[in-house]
């Protein structure tokens, strides 16, 4: 119980007790005692209770850790850009798709964390690709708004390069960014969960795609989602 609620009841009985003046000695002895009890129960569990409250915080107020791990991603591309207008004839070669992600880091003990991504989605190429891959490597960073919580809601931001083609191979590509928001919960000592929404533009160059139809290059634009399972070893 907390330290406030026993102090409030200690103080109702000594009302009572007040109240209870000429009133035979056997029931005051037996307030005064109840009286005793609850200012003693209060002096130790006070502290206990702070104690508590201490080791409840995450451990990364206290050390750095080197954070690592895989993530399920989903690519909702918004406009496709260049690549699909320039050709209004042809089918657009550069849909939605889903995939992987592998990433790497290290969280500082203040609320900035940095690491470096791996991403592979299948999109939809409309059928002009037996199977159209969009690959990114990214640097990223995460300023997280609340570091004393086992739920950590941030704010990130990525660059890096990605590329397109048939299966693994390299049609197009260019550089890109993101920024977005996210929150992290830490469901065990060394492992967190995190969710993920952000906004990609993607550089591409122009290209010619397996029908023989010109794509110019150009910027599209994604919107990501991230579903991660990452966990952490103190340095």
């Amino acid at each position: 119980m907390p330290r406030v609620e026993i102090d409030g009841v200690a103080r109702v009985l000594a009302v009572r007790y007040v109240g209870l003046v000429g009133q035979p000695n056997t029931r005051r002895r037996r307030i005064s005692a109840a009286a005793g009890l609850v200012a003693c129960a209060g002096l130790v569990l006070a502290p206990r209770a702070r104690a508590d409250e201490i080791s409840a915080k995450p451990p990364e107020l206290t050390r750095a850790f080197f954070q690592y791990g895989l993530s399920f991603t989903g690519e909702a591309v918004a406009s496709a850009g260049p690549m699909c207008s320039s050709a209004p004839a042809a089918p657009c070669i550069f849909g939605s798709g889903g995939g992987v992600a592998a990433r790497i880091g290290r969280r500082a003990r203040t609320p900035w964390y940095f690491g470096v991504a791996y991403e592979f989605s299948k999109h939809d190429p409309s059928q002009l690709y037996r199977l159209a891959i969009l690959q990114q490597l990214r640097v990223e960073a995460r300023y997280y708004l609340l570091t004393s919580t086992k739920l950590q809601p941030f704010v990130l931001g990525a660059a890096g390069l990605n590329t397109y083609g048939n299966l693994w191979g390299v049609d197009t590509g260019g550089p890109g960014a993101s920024l977005g928001v996210g929150v992290e919960a830490q469901v065990a000592y060394a492992a967190t969960v995190g969710l993920s929404l952000g906004y990609r533009v993607l550089g591409f160059t122009a290209f010619t795609d397996s029908a023989g139809t010109s794509r110019d290059g150009g910027i599209a634009h994604v919107f990501g989602i991230d579903l991660s399972l990452e966990t952490r070893e103190p340095l």
